[in-house]
């Protein structure tokens, strides 16, 4: 069941990014794993080779691009997406007398936003991911399980809030 609903936004999905030294260019998607933050790579991987001459040896050498530097370039609205995180917890009826209910946090994108609303009990399928919660100073740091949806369906409603779909 559906127990609280976060507003749909517009998110920053994917980035592209330019090698300073080579020139190759690659798209990165938003990590779920850094709360949809960018995480460029460690070097280029672009694996494109170049000349270089090698006085030592008298001759050219070929080396493989190690560039740690990057440029963000310019986005298009196609890495744009919506975006909503809802909290989806078991169905009361479906646990044993005394069993506190879990919950989960499900991360929507895309056509999913909006699609179920506080009260609906939903099907949900999708990739289990985990983030650091947000570190509080005294507090031992905590990791957060949470679902990135591929899929959501409602199943039945007692929501007050009128569906579009």
């Amino acid at each position: 069941t559906v127990t609280r609903a976060g507003t749909a936004k517009v998110v920053q999905e994917w980035r592209e990014f330019r090698c300073e030294s080579c020139g190759h260019r690659f798209r990165l998607r938003a990590s779920p794993e850094s709360s949809y933050d960018f995480e460029l790579p460690a070097q280029c991987s672009s694996g494109e080779k170049r000349s270089a001459w090698d006085s030592k040896a008298k001759r050219p050498k070929t080396m493989k691009c190690h560039s740690k530097a990057f440029q963000q370039l310019p986005h298009g609205d196609d890495s744009m997406a919506d975006f909503q995180e809802v909290r989806v917890q078991d169905q009361m009826q479906a646990l044993g007398a005394g069993v506190v209910p879990q919950s989960v946090t499900v991360s929507l994108f895309g056509d999913l936003v909006g699609r179920i609303q506080p009260g609906d009990t939903v099907l949900i399928e999708g990739v289990v991911w985990q983030r650091w919660r947000t570190p509080w100073m005294g507090k031992r740091l905590e990791l957060e399980l949470f679902v990135e949806a591929t899929h959501a369906e409602r199943v039945a409603s007692s929501s007050l809030v009128r569906h579009a779909g």
